[in-house]
């Protein structure tokens, strides 16, 4: 998949967060969005996911742009499959429910279609042992899972993961990091914000760096990890990967 980046630029109020972002991918598999909290790499995925509007420039996608319109945007997020750090499950639903329904109410899916794909997912992911739980009675490691079934059950074109683990255990996070990787191990196309800098330089096959909302640096994990050009992601790494 080819991905392009022009000139994007996003303010909240009087806060620029993202200023005339540029980044070309030919062929996108895995791209890892890193830097400090608050340098504009969620912002910039939820406008990827069609979730945010920017105030200028375009994303395009295999040379289609992101439309702007809402009618033609509902179209669009149904393609994309998005994974926040806070789960975003239905409290009052079961594991089975929180991956069926949106497939009836959302995809279009018949009632018989959408529990055979839901059950196919819990299958997929080690979850058919909480086909009934409701959120509460699942562990982190377990909703997220049950979000990242979800998420890959509309046989998206693309997969986005908002700091997937930033909410769970270290335990739970290597499992999670690990379904990623076979995801990706799989073919996905994956666009990833991570802190996890470990996991970010094994699994990206391009590193995009960001502070205060612009684009810095960008290319191989190894180039950029190793021999980053500067200033910002110099110190970003001295620090961050200091123990």
């Amino acid at each position: 998949m080819k991905l392009e980046i022009c000139g994007i630029s996003k303010t909240f109020g009087s806060q620029q967060v993202l200023a005339e972002i540029d980044l070309t991918l030919e062929n996108l598999h895995t791209l890892v969005l890193i830097g400090p909290s608050g340098s504009g790499k969620s912002t910039l995925l939820r406008i990827l996911a069609g979730l945010e509007h920017s105030d200028a420039g375009k994303i395009c996608l295999n040379g289609e742009a992101i439309p702007s319109t809402e009618a033609s945007l509902l179209a669009y997020r149904q393609s994309i499959g998005t994974v926040f750090q806070s789960f975003n499950l239905f409290p009052h639903l079961t594991a089975f429910e929180n991956i069926a329904l949106p497939l009836r109410v959302v995809h279009g899916r018949s009632v018989a279609e959408a529990a055979e794909t839901a059950h196919a997912m819990l299958d997929r992911f080690q979850l058919a042992a909480h086909t009934h739980k409701r959120n509460a009675e699942l562990s982190g490691g377990q909703r997220q899972r049950v979000a990242i079934a979800r998420a890959v059950s509309i046989r998206p074109r693309l997969l986005l993961f908002d700091e997937p683990t930033s909410a769970l255990d270290p335990e739970m996070t290597a499992e999670v990091l690990d379904l990623i990787s076979e995801l990706r191990s799989e073919g996905r196309d994956i666009v990833l914000v991570t802190h996890e800098m470990g996991f970010a330089r094994q699994i990206a096959d391009s590193v995009a760096f960001l502070a205060d909302g612009r684009l810095l640096e960008t290319g191989p994990a190894d180039a950029v990890f190793d021999a980053p050009v500067s200033a910002a992601a110099r110190q970003f790494f001295s620090r961050i990967l200091k123990y």
